[in-house]
């Protein structure tokens, strides 16, 4: 997902079968997506999974010293 800005706020990951024709036309009554914050994936690398070097590496973070 990006927001208004131009930057990636989250991945969208599930969405009804409505929304496969989504990239050629919208229909806002009938199109759905699930998706997820980019923050909440952070959060969950770190704290859930074990993966916190590589959600530093993929935040651009350097190795702690």
């Amino acid at each position: 997902m990006v927001n208004r800005k131009g930057e990636l706020v989250g991945l969208i990951f599930d969405g009804n079968i409505e929304s496969l024709v989504g990239d050629y036309l919208y229909d806002g009554t009938k199109n759905r997506s699930v998706a997820v914050h980019s923050a909440a994936m952070m959060h969950l690398m770190r704290r859930l999974y074990g993966a916190g070097p590589l959600a530093d590496e993929i935040e651009g973070k350097g190795p702690t010293e």
